[in-house]
């Protein structure tokens, strides 16, 4: 009956958030890394200085050189220009960053300083938050936004939470399209084709907008994406290529001036995909592997009996309304965001019946409210205080089938030779509320303290149902929870600034994430027991120095990052646990530089260190092993990335334009248990980054009404496997499984070599 009632009260929410929301309303030449302080220049410019990029990472506009923490920002043109389409794009722009895909990039998220997850229950949240025109996207599932029209894409890494939305324990990257200009008329539009050059592999998109005025007061602006790209993993099977792009996105937007001091913008946006699902590769042991690899060996060929499909509609709107008066700018953010995703894939990953039903499906709703007021920029005091209320209905539901009537396998073993059909369903409802504030005290000209804080008030409840019961997922269960967090988190910086140009910092800032319930337990008692909330306390010095007349520009920030209670992921035998390890201690330096030696040449290179271990993590195996001291996963101790960027000036006819972009990162850690018996010690080495060189060639007449662009990812054709998976029982027999063959990995590779040709048009 309660269930009943939550749906009511979800329906009842739901419907109030949307009458709140009308109501308001009706009130690849670019550089391919951006240095922290600076970014490096747009793709139709290369001067002779670093260019400088104003960001909103504080909530007001300054100068990226000036921001006391941690970011890498770049331009519109720049994510235009680089072909940076989606989350999967977003590491090569930062140092240290990976992607982890947990069901190729359909559910996936990105790490930072050793931060990630890959548990979507609906009733955990990201250590990275998304925040797409301050709209929070916090769930696997709803990765994967088309990125067009882009004004800036800003990631802030460490913990955030006294000036953003929801507070983060990893970083947040701040995502910001481009709003409608008054009195105005102008567009662009862009055509690209593209191949693989493999299997019949060919792509077409196209991106663009147009800006309008409505009268002097007010202007209109739509723009649009479109996608039909085949995929790069061709199944040998069934002979079509998997992991394709097939999408349309659109954003209609609106800017009214009511008065001089009074702004109105809103948009609403919707993105649809309908695609083969991602093909997943495998590697190890045992006779299946060894048969299908003499066929094949290629990486990007699959064998998968199922081709799958994904789905997914996103529809997000907002209403801001802003009003400058004498305490500075008041600000009032509508948003309103919905998910509907289906997503079905070949369960086992590989040509045998092994799992005959595997679908991931979620629904979400989310509507939040938030009042920021921003103090003007200059004074000796400058502040930042607000408050934040959303709610979220986050449900979703897997289907597993459990094939153990396939002679001789070791699934039969597990399954006692039956057939075993899991169906989960899990729902969550999380309000939560905050209050912020930051204030920054100017000492003198040169030193700065910035203290502030955030408190916040997550409750969930919602329930978990097992039907039809598993040897992986016990016995049918069906269980309510309940439960409300609460969190204090500070922030301090101190800064000091000699003279322009240079800028030295030390902070100190805590975060949060919620606590939640795991999907897959496998009892009753396990399913009601919360996973505590994670609590994390970071401590950076860094510096940003533009020298040399600002022809170099060198950022400098080195931290150490606490961890409690993270919530982890672990294989427990061959059921997937989530529980709390102890403690994360994360220790890093991170290094970005760009230089223009001479005019028109630019040097860039962004490196990053990261040693993240875990200070406690008991249990992280069958039998209570204790993996403390033992690496996490999916963090390359060493990434580094470079670029070059040349212009050659052609007088009246205009430039051409060169870039190039080499990127290398060790291999990582793929389960806490690597150092034991039942890791995967044979993964490792597939997750090492070998130089994965990208380049570009554009020319531009001197007008600047078109430019014609070819570019080329991945020239060097090499492959990584970004977060694999041990499938053993899926593959190997029970006497394979005897003579110890325990390890086939499965997971995402990396696209091959691709190339493509742009044009772009202005009017």
């Amino acid at each position: 009956m309660s269930n009943h009632i939550t749906h009511r009260k979800a329906r009842l929410l739901h419907r109030t958030a949307a009458a709140a929301l009308i109501l308001g309303s009706g009130l690849v030449a670019a550089p391919a890394l951006a240095a922290g302080a600076a970014a490096a220049p747009a793709a139709s410019s290369a001067p002779a200085e670093v260019t400088e990029v104003i960001v909103t990472a504080t909530r007001r506009e300054e100068s990226l050189s000036k921001v006391p923490i941690a970011v890498t920002a770049v331009t519109g043109e720049q994510v235009k220009a680089q072909h940076v389409t989606n989350f999967a794009d977003v590491p090569s722009l930062v140092p240290g960053a990976n992607f982890v895909a947990t069901k190729g990039q359909s559910t996936a998220n990105v790490m930072i300083r050793g931060q990630s997850t890959t548990n979507d229950a609906p009733a955990l949240e990201l250590p990275v938050a998304i925040f797409m025109d301050d709209i929070y996207y916090g769930t696997l599932a709803s990765f994967d936004a088309d990125f067009f029209d882009i004004g800036q894409i800003a990631v802030l890494r460490g913990p955030q939470g006294t000036t953003f939305g929801r507070n983060v324990v990893g970083g947040a990257l701040q995502i910001t399209s481009n709003k409608p200009t008054l009195g105005e008329t102008y567009g662009e539009v862009n055509a690209t084709v593209e191949t693989y050059n493999r299997h019949k592999s060919s792509g077409f998109e196209t991106q663009g907008f147009v800006n309008l005025p409505i009268n002097e007061h007010a202007a209109a602006r739509i723009a649009y994406s479109g996608k039909d790209i085949d995929g790069y993993m061709y199944n040998v099977l069934t002979g079509n290529n998997l992991s394709d792009q097939k999408s349309y996105a659109i954003r209609p937007s609106i800017l009214y001036e009511i008065t001089p001091d009074l702004k109105l913008n809103a948009f609403v946006q919707y993105n649809h995909e309908n695609m083969f699902s991602s093909g997943y590769q495998f590697f190890g042991q045992g006779s299946v592997v060894a048969k299908y690899k003499a066929v094949s060996n290629s990486p990007w060929d699959d064998f998968q009996n199922e081709d799958g499909r994904t789905r997914r509609d996103i529809f997000a709107s907002q209403v801001r309304l802003d009003w400058t008066n004498p305490l500075g700018v008041l600000t009032s953010l509508t948003s309103y965001r919905t998910l509907d995703s289906y997503y079905r894939d070949d369960g086992d990953s590989g040509p045998l019946l092994a799992n005959t039903n595997s679908i991931n499906a979620s629904k979400e709703f989310q509507f939040s409210q938030e009042f920021r007021l921003t103090s003007p920029s200059g004074q000796r005091l400058e502040y930042v205080a607000g408050f934040y209320y959303s709610f979220e209905n986050l449900r979703k539901q897997i289907s597993f089938g459990f094939n153990g009537t396939l002679p001789g396998s070791f699934l039969g073993v597990l399954t006692k030779g039956t057939l075993q059909n899991e169906v989960v369903t899990g729902d969550a409802h999380v309000n939560s509320i905050a209050p912020f504030a930051e204030g920054k005290f100017h000492v003198t000209d040169q030193l700065a303290l910035t203290v502030g804080a955030r408190y916040t008030i997550e409750d969930k409840n919602g329930y978990t149902r097992h039907a039809n019961g598993s040897v992986f997922y016990g016995a049918p269960f069906d269980v309510n929870f309940s439960h409300t967090w609460k969190s204090f988190t500070p922030r301090a910086i101190l800064e000091y600034s000699p003279q322009d140009g240079m800028l030295f910092y030390g902070s100190v800032s805590t975060g949060f994430k919620g606590g939640g319930w795991s999907l897959t337990s496998t009892s009753p008692a396990a399913a009601v027991t919360p996973l505590q909330p994670e609590k994390s306390t970071s401590y950076e010095v860094g510096t940003k120095l533009n020298l040399f007349e600002r022809r170099l520009s060198v950022n400098v920030a080195a931290y150490q990052a606490d961890t409690k209670n993270l919530q982890v992921r672990s294989l427990v035998g061959p059921v997937l646990t989530d529980t709390n390890a102890g403690k994360e201690r994360v220790k890093g330096v991170e290094v970005e530089a760009v230089a223009h030696p001479i005019p028109d040449l630019g040097l860039g290179v962004n490196y990053a260190y990261t040693d993240a271990k875990y200070k406690s993590f008991k249990g992280c195996a069958a039998g209570g092993v204790d993996c403390t001291g033992y690496r996490v996963p999916f963090v390359p101790k060493h990434d580094i990335k470079v670029f070059i960027d040349y212009k050659w000036e052609l007088g009246e006819s205009g430039v051409i334009l060169f870039h190039a972009d080499d990127h290398w990162a060790g291999v990582t850690e793929v389960s806490p248990t690597n150092y034991i018996g039942g890791g995967q010690p044979l993964a490792a080495s597939s997750t090492k980054k070998r130089g994965i060189l990208n380049a570009s060639l554009a020319y531009q007449p001197t007008d600047g009404k078109w430019r014609v662009q070819l570019w080329a990812k991945n020239l060097t054709n090499k492959w990584y496997m970004a977060a694999p998976s041990n499938y053993y029982f899926y593959f190997v027999s029970a006497a394979e499984f005897a003579a110890g063959a325990k390890e086939v990995d499965r997971g995402s590779i990396n696209p091959p070599r691709q190339v493509g040709a742009t044009l772009t048009y202005k009017f």
